[in-house]
């Protein structure tokens, strides 16, 4: 009777896991194009490999949105508004008002704030009102997502900024219902959770972990990433089958080629 009732609740538990992490469904348009300022041509690489994620930090200067990594890589033309934002809305208006030609396919653009929330916030808002309501999901539901990570409120704090801004949510953090709909997405460092390089299959132990915490932001139904992680074709495969929803890569070209190959994983020398 004990086995009888061990196997039916793993199997439950599996159908519940099956179908929480088809939610999105995986494919390249679930890429995460992470640093993307950093690709050959910031954004336009990114966009033609069809990334569903776009991400570019953000530092505040002189009351201007510039894109870098770090302070000391600013440059005058790397703005915001110059490299993401008017490119953006120029597709999106191009594009019969969708964010790419295919009108079934979404896009986020996570602006991850690398300091001084409180005054970048205050200059992007400002900024996004010059688009009308391209990246205004409460009035067009067909608008770019914009998602704030890095340097965030407080959840206690979303309510204090517009409802088309959503934020990049942490597994370790306990949402109110009303903060979790703020949340577009759930994000961890992999390194908190396994060694594992990237290579070869994950011990029992880290893979459970690994699915614990996917399973913990499937269960709020929000799609779940890992930062962190090694960048290749094992990586992806191993990702996809832990139900992992948005894959990190900075090669967003590789990664579209990898699943319209059919995500099979490498033969090994």
């Amino acid at each position: 009777m004990l086995k009888k009732t061990l196997l039916l609740s793993t199997l439950i538990f599996s159908m519940h896991f099956c179908k929480v992490s088809a939610q999105i469904g995986v494919s390249f348009k679930n890429g995460h194009s992470h640093n993307d300022y950093h690709q050959p041509i910031p954004l336009l690489n990114s966009y033609h490999a069809r990334m569903g994620s776009i991400e570019a930090d953000v530092f505040l200067k002189n009351g201007q949105l510039y894109v870098a990594h770090d302070s000391t890589e600013i440059t005058k033309d790397a703005t915001l508004r110059k490299l993401y934002l008017e490119p953006l809305a120029e597709k999106y208006v191009k594009n019969g008002h969708s964010p790419y030609p295919d009108p079934a396919q979404k896009l986020q653009l996570v602006i991850d704030i690398k300091k001084d929330y409180q005054l970048v916030l205050p200059v992007l808002i400002e900024e996004l009102k010059s688009f009308n309501t391209i990246f205004d999901k409460t009035k067009n539901p067909k608008a770019i997502t914009i998602a704030i990570s890095g340097d965030m409120p407080l959840p206690s704090a979303f309510k204090n900024y517009p409802e088309y801004i959503s934020f990049d949510g942490r597994p370790n953090i306990e949402y109110t219902p009303l903060q979790l709909k703020r949340v577009v997405m759930i994000s961890a460092d992999i390194k908190k959770y396994t060694t594992w390089n990237g290579r070869g299959t994950l011990t029992t132990a880290d893979k459970l972990k690994l699915k614990s915490v996917i399973e913990k932001a499937h269960k709020q139904q929000k799609p779940f990433r890992f930062w962190g992680t090694a960048d290749g074709p094992e990586t992806w495969l191993e990702l996809k089958k832990l139900g992992v929803d948005w894959i990190n890569t900075d090669q967003p070209e590789r990664l579209q080629n990898f699943y319209q190959q059919g995500a099979s994983r490498p033969q090994q020398n």
